[in-house]
């Protein structure tokens, strides 16, 4: 079943805790790499939208590929680095459904 699929889609790591194992290492062993965390179990085709608590959107992910997973920087549409919080994800998948959880990014 589709649908049953879309409860299978999670974001790694959840916490994401100031640094995730996932990042690539810095140009030093110093300094850390880019910030980001994965939307992993996605469908081919699917959208992907973050809003703050207060219904604010913050990114827009469009994914229309063959892997199951896609990378998000942690930034704002704008190219912003986000607060620490919990910030609420919506996964709509064309045909579908759509699924909505919840990330955290904490220090």
């Amino acid at each position: 079943r589709a649908t049953s699929a879309l409860d299978q889609i999670r974001v790694v790591p959840n916490p994401y805790v100031g640094y995730s194992d996932i990042e690539s290492p810095g140009a030093s062993s110093i300094l850390r790499g880019e910030n980001k965390l994965q939307f992993r179990n996605l469908p081919p085709k699917c959208t992907i939208r973050i809003y703050s608590l207060v219904g604010e959107l913050v990114d827009t992910i469009v994914k229309d590929d063959g892997n199951s997973f896609v990378d998000w920087r942690l930034l704002s549409y704008e190219g912003q680095k986000l607060a620490y919080g919990v910030y609420i994800y919506h996964v709509e998948v064309p045909g579908v459904g759509e699924k909505i959880g919840r990330l955290a990014l904490i220090k």
